[in-house]
């Protein structure tokens, strides 16, 4: 069985000790029986956490009481509902990875495969933006006249405004009133633009002069900036309210070190989350284990990190999402890398097909969270 589990740090128990020691006082463990790749998380405003599992091509649902259920998909069924809306019974997905969660609780989900943003809302499903038939391009426009290219990240604004990491196009997208623009990096184009050496003014650039390469996640903070996880550029850049594009953290080399916001060097930049206070909460992955989660100050500064580089392997991060009691959670999965041909998505497919969602769906019990959290350091 694949290992799957979501995790929770409380306040205080986030300690540059890594993932040894004290740390282990302050998680719970509760095991997602019968999933496979767990990618993306949000929460909403009731505490409730949404996950995606990409390889049963699902949106889950895990109340603030430890309850488990299926609000998009069918489990191990992949399709397409196109301009149609659904029941979320009745929808079908294709590999969903980044999701985030309006003030209304709508969820929002990148169907990666599908290269299509949908709309998970009182038990419908629909087409917010996207070619209807799944074909992958770089055009704006008004909902299904859009294009996307796997869309991997998504989050929204204060204001509403949907921002989407359109990963294999290189850009930033944003979504307002129904309409798709290309804010950020020039689609189909990859590249890094600004870097430091560019930074002459606190502006950075234009956004069709940004560069990015495989732009994997980002996160709106709650003063209408837009922080970006460009992965293979190793860097965190920072999206304006006025669309100007500057580097954040990250010298630009892979590494693991940190230091100033200049000097700090990460891996792949995945899924990230803001704190209630503002703190920016990265997972910096790395397929060998070595995988950490970050916290980035408002001046680019990583400081405390959870450390995975001693966790067994095949243990991997996939997301972290902080909710409104201001506990941080953390998605752990063997959801690991972008898929990059059409070849694995097939072989994710099939690997997916094989469990039934009879098996899948999993109620955890209070008794059984108290008995998860006194056991935690044993089982880790």
């Amino acid at each position: 069985m694949a290992f799957n589990q979501l995790v929770i740090y409380y306040p205080n128990y986030v300690y540059n000790t890594g993932h040894t020691g004290g740390i282990l006082a302050g998680i719970s463990k509760l095991s997602l029986v019968g999933s496979t790749h767990l990618a993306g998380a949000c929460c909403d405003n009731s505490g409730n956490i949404y996950v995606t599992d990409a390889f049963k091509h699902i949106v889950l649902k895990i109340t603030d009481s430890g309850v488990v259920s299926v609000v998009g998909g069918s489990t191990g069924v992949s399709g397409n509902n196109g301009n149609a809306t659904v029941t979320a019974a009745n929808s079908r997905f294709n590999y969903p990875t980044g999701i985030c969660c309006d003030k209304n609780g709508d969820l929002y989900v990148c169907d990666t495969n599908n290269n299509q943003i949908r709309r998970i809302s009182n038990d419908k499903v629909s087409l917010v933006a996207g070619d209807s038939a799944g074909a992958s391009g770089t055009t704006d426009g008004v909902g299904a006249i859009a294009k996307f290219n796997n869309p991997y990240g998504i989050d929204i604004d204060n204001s509403g405004n949907i921002y989407v990491a359109d990963t294999f196009n290189h850009s930033i997208r944003k979504i307002h009133g129904g309409v798709v623009f290309t804010i950020a990096g020039l689609s189909g184009t990859t590249g890094n633009v600004p870097i430091w050496a560019q930074m002459t003014t606190a502006e950075g650039v234009q956004g069709d002069t940004a560069r990015f390469a495989y732009p994997y996640a980002l996160s709106c903070n709650p003063n209408g900036y837009v922080f970006i996880s460009d992965t293979e550029n190793h860097v965190i850049k920072r999206l304006d309210p006025a669309g100007r594009v500057r580097i954040f953290s990250g010298s630009g080399t892979r590494g693991r070190t940190l230091g100033t916001a200049k000097t700090s060097t990460y891996q792949d930049l995945k899924f990230s989350d803001f704190t209630r206070s503002n703190e920016l909460y990265v997972v910096d992955y790395d397929e060998s284990g070595a995988s950490r989660i970050v916290r980035i100050d408002e001046e680019g500064v990583p400081g405390n990190v959870i450390d995975y580089s001693a966790k067994v392997t095949g243990q991997y991060l996939a997301a972290v999402v902080c909710n409104p009691a201001a506990h941080l959670f953390v998605i752990e999965s063997e959801y690991t890398n972008i898929q990059y041909s059409s070849s694995s998505s097939s072989s994710s497919s099939s690997e997916s097909s094989s469990s039934s969602s009879s098996s899948y769906i999993e109620n955890w019990s209070s008794s059984s969270l108290s008995s998860a959290s006194s056991s935690s350091s044993s089982s880790l």
